[in-house]
């Protein structure tokens, strides 16, 4: 009797465990898995952050379920249709082998429907940066379509291309090279009429510029630049961009009369008369016979005047 006692004395415990069991089961709702808040958290955050990484649920996908890419710029959106292979991709000044399927009339100047070696960089139309955009983005025997934002599709495949050299990996004399042929490139490119080309040429020489060894011209060729770009801005429409440039050009050449000139030109576009108007005086001060200055001042003197009339008549009804 005495060697049955400790497993009479089991039996009880294992009841209450029994009991246990059935009361965590009502407080569950009847279910045999006791639910721990903590990990009932976890779970939730965890399905909200797979949640936030699914792509919208109406968002275009290629063929093969790849997420489009967005241009950070906000000019394109990119689908992969064929993946290519390897790991490099072409970079400015890279030889191109490339099909290019683009819409009848659109600003392309790329060799279209054909296959075609086009250098990387080297197109001024509006819809050719774009492509060159886009290549930076490929591999070797991948196929891509961008649709822009403006409207328009362009499908892209390309074959191979040739090896280029980043900035960092070029030589100072390289550097200044590319800055060069690309501020020469944009001023013909200016006289021929295409401004938003030579706009892009001179963006593309200022940004090479900042990595550019500088030479004892630099500050000469800088100020030019953002002079020239200026230029372009203002026939653009850009005023804001046209006024920004100029201001950078007058840090380091003061009485650079055509910033002034073209910054008072760039004020009077956004109604700020009085800047407008020191611009144009300042241009004076330098070039006392310049007619353009002292044509465009006496216009900005007039608007100024009927605005003060203008506004003279308003505070009289005002307080009459």
């Amino acid at each position: 009797m005495a060697s049955m006692e400790p497993a009479i004395k089991k039996t009880p415990a294992a009841g209450k465990g029994e009991e246990s069991k059935m009361a965590n089961q009502k407080s569950t709702g009847g279910k045999g898995n006791v639910r721990d808040p903590l990990a009932a958290s976890e779970k939730k955050a965890e399905s909200e952050d797979l949640k936030e990484n699914l792509p919208p649920p109406n968002h275009a996908r290629s063929a093969h379920g790849n997420i489009p890419w967005v241009c950070p710029d906000g000019t394109f959106i990119k689908l992969v249709l064929e993946t290519g292979t390897g790991l490099d991709k072409p970079k400015e000044g890279s030889l191109c082998q490339v099909f290019i399927e683009a819409e009848p009339g659109g600003p392309l100047s790329y060799p279209s429907h054909k296959w075609a070696e086009v250098e990387l960089g080297g197109g001024d139309a509006e819809w050719d940066g774009v492509v060159d955009r886009c290549l930076e983005t490929m591999l070797a025997g991948e196929r891509a379509e961008i649709r822009l934002t403006g409207g328009g599709t362009i499908t892209i495949q390309l074959a191979s291309f040739t090896a280029a050299k980043d900035s960092w990996e070029m030589s100072a004399s390289e550097k200044w090279a590319l800055v060069i042929s690309h501020k020469e490139r944009g001023s013909e490119l200016y006289r021929a009429g295409d401004v938003g080309a030579a706009a892009r040429r001179y963006a593309r020489a200022l940004r090479l510029l900042v990595v550019a060894a500088p030479p004892p011209d630099y500050d000469q060729i800088k100020a030019e630049l953002h002079a020239n770009l200026a230029a372009c801005q203002l026939r653009l429409h850009q005023p804001a961009n046209a006024a920004s440039n100029c201001t950078k050009t007058l840090a380091l050449q003061p009485a650079n009369t055509k910033a002034l000139f073209r910054r008072g030109l760039a004020f009077d576009a956004m109604n700020d008369l009085e800047g407008a108007a020191q611009d144009l005086k300042g241009v004076l001060q330098v070039e006392p016979g310049n007619r353009a200055a002292r044509r465009e001042l006496d216009r900005v003197m007039e608007r100024i005047k009927a605005r003060d009339a203008k506004l003279a008549q308003a505070m009289q009804k005002m307080f009459a």
